[in-house]
C-alpha cells in the first residue's frame, strides 16, 4: 500500500435516543473513523445526517448504495427484493422458527479425518511409501 494513501473507513451509523416519554428514536448517519491527532484513538466523523430511520425511504438508500457500487464496479443485491435472487438474511425475519427434521452422528470419524487432512498425514504416508 502507498504510504501517502489515505485509508477511509466509511459506514452507516445508527444512533438511538430515548425520549422523556420512554419512546426510542433511531437516526442514521454516514460516518467515517479518523484518528484523534493527540490521543491516536479512533473518533467518528459524521459526514451526512440522513435523519430519523423511520422517516427514510428505504428505496432511496438502496439507490444510493447501487450508485456507489456502480462507481466501484460492484453489484448490490437487496435481500428483501424477491426479484434480486439474493438469499434473505436471518435478521430480515425469514427464518423465524426453523425445525430440525433429522440429525446424524459423525463423531470420531469426522474428527479423525479433519485432523488427518490438517496435519497432512496422507501426503506424508504417500511419500514414505514411495521412498
Amino acid at each position: 500500500m502507498n504510504k501517502n494513501a489515505i485509508s477511509v473507513n466509511m459506514y452507516l451509523r445508527s444512533t438511538k435516543r430515548r425520549n422523556k416519554d420512554g419512546s426510542v428514536v433511531e437516526y442514521l448517519q454516514l460516518a467515517q473513523n479518523e484518528r484523534h491527532p493527540d490521543t491516536r484513538k479512533p473518533v467518528a466523523n459524521i459526514i451526512h445526517n440522513f435523519g430519523r430511520a423511520k422517516q427514510l425511504d428505504r428505496q432511496e438508500l438502496i439507490r444510493l448504495c447501487r450508485s456507489i457500487a456502480r462507481f466501484c464496479g460492484l453489484t448490490v443485491n437487496d435481500p428483501l427484493d424477491p426479484a434480486s435472487g439474493a438469499l434473505p438474511s436471518p435478521e430480515a425475519g425469514f427464518f423465524v422458527d426453523p425445525k430440525i427434521r433429522k440429525t446424524r452422528s459423525f463423531g470420531c470419524p469426522m474428527v479423525i479425518e479433519a485432523l488427518w487432512e490438517r496435519l497432512g498425514l496422507k501426503k506424508t504416508l504417500a511419500d514414505v511409501v514411495k521412498a
